[in-house]
């Protein structure tokens, strides 16, 4: 049987064919992760070649996968196919073009190009945590391969949480990795008020250029194109473009995509080809990770019993952080002390309505429980080591909680004199520093506390 040859066209509208075929079949998660990234490079003789991102895919794609891609293919070209797996790079078509030399690389025009990064947004100073470890992951693969791993790249969740860092991030890296490499990051109305200007000016060739001869794209809130048809229609070309000479496309929204209203349903199919991620709400470790890395940009030191106070009394807007790290840089600038009462007065703008107060009664409930005693053995006049120890952790944590003076914090244990409080502070607040099971402890309690 002679052999066909297949375009570069054919070869990927055999393999849609084919992937829409197996979402019958596999998950959705191993679809996303490892079938919607695979390329069908070349049919040669009886063997399909496959193209894929990762060293590890190709273990779970020849020992889970490889009789299901087999038998799409078969079906798809009517033709008995076995199929093998490559690393991106390592395998070159037949009579596929070679590289251009470094001679025509430098005649072409070296035209400079404005791309609104940010350079202050990298991965370096990105916080990973539980809320946004996938969405890190897929980032980081695509800077190391724009238009081939996956893409586009659709990232949503409510604002302040990271994505517009994010898409900061793929772009510094990249322009770091390739220099030559064009990189346009845009907000979807930057998009639209460019594209209404280019229809007035009858700029639209100028317009196309821009958006068109780029290696990729990022653009930021694509909801905000939701109402308008025209500029729909424009971006899907722009899209089209993009996506058909595999440029890297990163687009952001505030909602999850069958959430965005009056949206077009080819965009809409188009904006889901590669791989949806979300970044959710940071959680209380992520949240004071955030805080420390913004007071050390600043170059202040503040206290971690503050940072989690901050951590508590804020929303889940890391701009907020920002915020209130900023106020005290400012603070400390005019010469105040950074202390619990001015992180209260930077919270004021910030601070969440449905929380609870920490107060002494709080914390000595918590404490307690931990420890397996009564609220009663903590407020009683016995000194044994059982009890004094908890007793004196109480103390600390009011003081550092609350916005209780010694001889406040005395009152709420039974009366007892603020010297006697000041000394359980100090010897908490020493044996902390030395002790890893003791501040283990205390890291336990503020959680429960806290949260």
């Amino acid at each position: 049987m002679e052999t066909q040859n297949y375009t570069e066209e054919e070869l990927c509208n055999i393999w849609n064919k084919c992937k829409e075929e197996l979402k019958k079949t596999v998950s959705s998660l191993h679809y996303e992760t490892y079938i919607s990234s695979l390329k069908l490079i070349e049919i040669r003789g009886e063997t399909a070649h496959f193209t894929v991102p990762f060293d590890f895919c190709i273990n779970l794609l020849e020992t889970k996968y490889y009789n299901d891609i087999k038998n799409v293919l078969i079906e798809a070209t009517k033709q008995y196919l076995t199929v093998a797996f490559h690393l991106e790079g390592e395998y070159v078509p037949a009579g596929a073009a070679a590289a251009p030399s470094e001679s025509a690389k430098n005649t072409s025009e070296n035209v400079p190009y404005k791309s609104n990064l940010n350079p202050k947004y990298t991965f370096d100073s990105f916080i990973i945590g539980n809320s946004n470890r996938m969405a890190y992951a897929a980032a980081v693969a695509i800077s190391d391969s724009p238009g081939t791993a996956y893409n586009p790249l659709f990232i949503y969740g409510q604002s302040g949480l990271g994505k517009t860092h994010l898409m900061h991030a793929i772009g510094n890296q990249i322009v770091k990795n390739d220099p030559s490499k064009k990189v346009l990051y845009v907000t979807s109305e930057i998009f639209t008020n460019e594209f209404i200007e280019a229809i007035a000016n009858k700029k639209n060739n100028e317009f196309r250029n821009k958006y068109r001869k780029i290696d990729v794209l990022l653009i930021d809130d694509i909801q905000f194109i939701s109402k308008m048809e025209r500029t729909q229609e424009e971006f899907f070309y722009t899209f089209s473009s993009l996506y058909e000479d595999k440029k890297q496309i990163v687009i952001s929204c505030d909602s999850p995509l069958n959430k965005i209203e009056i949206l077009e349903d080819r965009l809409r199919t188009r904006f889901g080809w590669g791989l949806i991620v979300d970044i959710q709400v940071p959680d209380f470790e992520t949240k004071v990770a955030i805080l420390n890395r913004k007071a050390s940009e600043n170059s202040i030191d503040v206290d971690n019993e503050i940072l989690d106070y901050i951590a508590y009394y804020t929303s889940d807007n890391i701009r907020e952080l920002e915020g209130v790290i900023n106020h005290l840089s400012m603070s400390l600038m005019q010469g105040k002390e950074i202390t619990l009462n001015l992180a209260k007065e930077a919270l004021k703008h910030y601070q969440k309505s449905d929380m609870h107060e920490i107060d002494s009664s709080v914390i000595i409930d918590s404490v307690s429980r931990y420890f397996n005693l009564s609220v009663d053995d903590i407020l009683s006049k016995k000194r044994t080591k059982e009890l004094v120890f908890p007793r004196q952790i109480s103390m600390f944590l009011c003081r550092n909680l609350t916005n209780m003076s010694y001889p406040d914090i005395g009152k709420a244990f039974n009366g007892r004199d603020h010297t006697t409080v000041m000394y359980a502070c100090e010897q908490i607040s020493k044996q902390v520093e030395i002790n890893p099971e003791l501040k283990h402890i205390m890291d336990e309690l503020k959680k429960n506390i806290i949260v």
